[in-house]
């Protein structure tokens, strides 16, 4: 049985995940559809190396914590009727795949992974929507405002989003595009030397129809709990056409099609996976970059 660890305050908790059970496989029953999941994966640099070990995934731990959650400009059932805990259930099942698992010590572990999670669909600027409002819960998982036992204390989690928002200087057909490219990683390919016009267009014409999200951030547990030091070591944003479908169908697909990206860097290329939406096993066919410039041409943020 999973649950939030009582000792932090009300505002967030870190949770663990190694008693999860799996999550039922029922393919074959509904016919769900299909999706595409369009990943941007970013990695400090040395870590890939020192994850990959003699060709072999080396394992590491993490603790999840809730972060913001956005509701989109519309109102979606489907957003309020899936939980935190549901989200991570699915996440902690596909992480395995990069051989990460969650730690039930909440003084060990590689990683505290930041989830936000939601629809896009921003009107306002990116640092607005992670101000802190009094008595609002989902405001105040910018700040990491744990028992000082665990060793951790103050963090504002927005400053990630916000440096990639700044570097973002295309010109799309609104400012909330701009916003809700950050947000979900489609920056840094729009950014990349060499775009092709028609990759552009189909990038912002995505844009234009609201998607589902999922965005995990990894810091460097240990030296945020014995340190006080915020250090990001990786982070990985997943998106899915939120049309003709719903959250709790999407979540699940957006998990699966992001397994094999989660820790890598793809040097702002979008990753690409096919995938069904809902519930059950899928075997996933190569997994696929998306061009959007010349092979030798390597430019990384």
């Amino acid at each position: 049985m999973m649950g939030y660890n009582r000792a932090l305050p009300r505002f967030i908790a870190i949770l663990s995940l190694a008693s999860v059970l799996p999550i039922t496989a029922r393919a074959g029953l509904f016919d769900r559809g299909q999706a595409r999941v369009l990943v941007d994966s970013w990695a400090r640099e040395g870590y890939l190396e020192a994850k990959v070990a003699d060709g072999e995934i080396l394992r590491e731990t993490y603790h999840f914590f809730e972060g913001r959650h956005f509701g989109g400009n519309v109102k979606d059932k489907s957003l309020e009727d899936v939980s935190f805990l549901e989200v991570v259930e699915s996440l902690a099942e596909e992480m395995e795949t990069r051989n990460y698992h969650s730690e039930s010590n909440p003084e060990d572990g590689d990683f505290l992974i930041v989830v936000h999670w939601g629809v896009t669909g921003i009107e306002e600027p990116l640092d607005e929507l992670f101000v802190n409002q009094p008595g609002d819960p989902g405001f105040q998982t910018q700040e990491v405002i744990a028992d000082t036992s665990q060793g951790v204390g103050s963090q504002d989690f927005s400053t990630d989003f916000q440096d990639t928002y700044q570097s973002f200087d295309g010109s799309g057909p609104s400012g909330s595009d701009r916003e809700n490219a950050a947000l979900i990683g489609f920056d840094r390919a729009l950014n990349r030397k060499g775009l092709m016009p028609t990759d552009e267009s189909e990038l912002r014409s995505m844009l234009e129809d609201e998607r589902y999200f999922i965005i995990l951030m990894a810091y460097d547990w240990q030296k945020l709990r014995l340190e006080k030091e915020y250090e990001l070591v990786w982070s990985t944003r997943f998106s899915l056409n939120a049309i003709g479908t719903n959250f709790r169908d999407a979540h699940l697909a957006l998990s699966r099609g992001a397994s094999n990206y989660f820790g890598t860097n793809l040097d702002g290329k979008l990753g690409k996976t096919k995938t069904h939406l809902g519930e059950g096993e899928v075997k996933l066919g190569d997994v696929e970059v998306v061009e959007t410039v010349d092979e030798d041409e390597n430019s990384a943020q």
